[in-house]
């Protein structure tokens, strides 16, 4: 499992979508020049694509190559997108200071969206729900 992620599930889907993002990014350019963008070997990008299940420090490079190179403009972000942006931006914290940070950039966000006449885009609910902190018991 991604050590990076809190949710197996959530860390399965998040691969398997850096998989067709890339893949699309390949068969639109080259192997060797994803490869070259995302800081890995020709060879391991094509296993990857093929289905092998990536190392933790190849999943950050890939989420990073991801915000840099293939994320889509504002107004077409994800679920998938965001969660990718808020793994990079907290991936070396701690669980519990991860889970507040990452609340608090979902809620400046949505504050954000809410000061500029924009509806909050659904994908900040879902991810304060899944990586906002937990209720005290």
């Amino acid at each position: 499992m991604d050590k990076t992620t809190a949710h197996p599930q959530h860390s399965n889907a998040t691969v398997r979508h850096l998989r067709e993002v890339a893949a699309a990014r390949v068969e639109s350019t080259s192997l060797r020049g994803v490869a070259r963008e995302i800081g890995m070997s020709p060879t391991g990008l094509k296993k990857f694509l093929m289905g092998t299940a990536p190392y933790s420090p190849t999943v950050r490079r890939l989420r990073k190559w991801y915000l840099q190179y293939a994320a889509l403009p504002a107004a077409e972000i994800t679920y998938h997108h965001a969660s990718s942006a808020l793994v990079v931006l907290t991936h070396d914290l701690a669980p519990e200071p991860k889970r507040e940070a990452s609340d608090c950039v979902l809620e400046c966000l949505g504050r954000a969206y809410e000061a500029s006449g924009r509806t909050r885009p659904g994908w900040v609910a879902d991810l304060r729900a899944e990586y906002g902190p937990r209720p005290r018991r």
